[in-house]
């Protein structure tokens, strides 16, 4: 049994193989298929190796691996490299990300993107988002920021209060706003002195708003009367 152990040990030292590829290797010239499962059994019931099963690239389905215990971390990097950027992504785009944005933010190819984040759905509660869910949620990202940018220069009130710009029906932009003043200040645009117009978008936000991106205007409209009396024009 030591001989079997030693030659599933040999070929796993260095790093994981899937299972069919130590079938490949060992069956028939060390052992049989069936010793050999029975071999790989005891190792894992020994702790000496462990199984993971993982979906393999481009066919959709399970494969079984087999590797050392120091090893699992590593082989489930790009697992937690997609949840961990689910994580990150989901309240900057105030949406879920798509398959190309997880890419981009891993550093993968789509395709393996696609499999990880369909893998992890369960976990993560992620879905591929609608082509509305993603225009609606840009347009409101772009809002967010403006008015972020409008409190951190003193044009707007923390709750949302001012002379100049009116959020009185968008109170969950404000709070979304004051969040990201906290959490995404770097994401925030460059204002006019006013307050008005965006000067500069940062690179990194135009990555999830797009060149094209025009915010609302949200001047305050004034009703002026005249004092019929007077002549005084009434604010």
């Amino acid at each position: 049994m030591v001989e079997y152990e030693k030659a599933v040990l040999d070929l796993v030292k260095d790093d994981p193989k899937r299972r069919q590829w130590l079938v490949n290797q060992l069956c028939p010239p060390v052992m049989s298929e069936r010793k050999l499962q029975k071999t790989l059994n005891e190792l894992e019931d020994d702790k000496k190796i462990v199984k993971v099963p993982k979906y393999g690239e481009g066919c959709g389905g399970l494969e079984t691996w087999y590797m050392l215990p120091g090893h699992r971390l590593s082989f489930e990097v790009d697992d937690f490299r997609i949840a961990t950027a689910i994580e990150h992504l989901k309240p900057i785009l105030l949406r879920q990300p798509t398959i190309d944005e997880l890419a981009v933010e891993v550093g993968i190819t789509p395709a393996e993107a696609e499999i990880l984040a369909y893998k992890l759905a369960s976990q993560t509660g992620w879905y591929n988002p609608s082509k509305k869910i993603i225009e609606d949620s840009r347009i409101k990202l772009g809002e967010v920021l403006v008015c972020a940018a409008r409190i951190r220069d003193k044009q707007l009130d923390l709750d949302g209060k001012s002379k100049s710009f009116d959020y009185e029906e968008d109170a969950r932009i404000v709070e979304e706003a004051n969040r990201f003043l906290k959490d995404h200040l770097k994401l925030l645009p460059t204002l006019s002195n006013d307050g008005e117009n965006v000067i500069e978008w940062p690179s990194e936000t135009l990555r999830y708003l797009g060149d094209n991106y025009i915010p609302e205007d949200r001047p305050i409209q004034f009703v002026i009367a005249i004092n019929r009396g007077t002549g005084e024009r009434i604010l």
